[in-house]
């Protein structure tokens, strides 16, 4: 869950190899699932599919990230989208909206909302791999076979009493240490989210998902799809991409 931002943060998806047959805790299964997503830059193309009951939002966007503290993302299409740009630093996260020509800072309770229409909010963007581990209690469940997998199952419970998800339930693939499948609930028990993930491809020294799909339970019939259809490891970032002028650049 090292971030891609508004996609490959929300995933919690990672790979890495070794280590089988060995008696696994839980804390060493979350942290090989989140190695394969340690890379110094990324870049990617993504397709936002957003489906509501017979209705079907498609959009475009392209997103860079570098290290787990910067990551910048601008909407392509549609056309009331387009030149949306988003850039996170930290625990900061803005917002520009070119209708109205302005930067927003988003915080606190803003964080919950709905990130352009679809079923990921805009926290479910934010928070990184490690900031997980520091804020949940992790055990192992058991296994399970999920997607025709072999999976690890982990249960997260928040330290913080006014988490949004309180309880975290992952599957995490045994062979690949892959994580196909997240549920998200609240404090009270009720499930808000579920993650799943599709297309796993090779990319050189790892595995990763090209597809992912949000389902809030909330609203019915709905859900989201971010499907890459280009990504690059390890690239050289432009200068001043990560710059409160590059958000107002048009």
């Amino acid at each position: 869950m090292n971030k891609v931002f508004l996609f490959l943060l929300i995933i919690c998806i990672a790979v890495t190899c070794g280590r089988a047959g060995e008696d696994l805790t839980a804390e060493e299964i979350l942290a090989m699932r989140d190695q394969n997503m340690v890379f110094k830059t990324a870049y990617s193309e993504i397709d936002m599919i957003i489906t509501i009951k017979k209705r079907i939002i498609e959009k475009k966007l392209t997103s860079y990230t570098e290290g787990t503290e910067k990551s910048f993302v601008e909407f392509l299409s549609p056309a009331r989208d387009r030149g949306t740009k988003m850039l996170k630093i930290g625990k900061v996260l803005k917002i520009y909206f070119p209708s109205a020509e302005r930067v927003m800072r988003l915080s606190g309770h803003m964080l919950r909302q709905s990130m352009m229409g679809s079923d990921f909010s805009y926290e479910d963007m934010t928070e990184t791999a490690e900031e997980l581990r520091k804020e949940y209690d992790v055990k192992l469940l058991g296994e399970e076979v999920f997607g025709g997998a072999q999976c690890y199952v982990l249960e997260l419970e928040s330290k913080i009493e006014n988490k949004t998800y309180f309880f975290i339930k992952i599957w995490v693939d045994k062979e690949r240490f892959i994580g196909l499948k997240v549920e998200f609930y609240a404090k009270s028990g009720k499930l808000l989210k579920v993650l799943t993930v599709e297309d796993i491809k090779s990319f050189k020294n790892r595995f990763y998902p090209t597809k992912v799909t949000m389902e809030d339970k909330l609203r019915k019939n709905s859900k989201t799809e971010m499907i890459i259809k280009r990504i690059e490891f390890d690239l050289l970032i432009p200068r001043g991409t990560f710059t409160e002028r590059n958000l107002m650049r048009r």
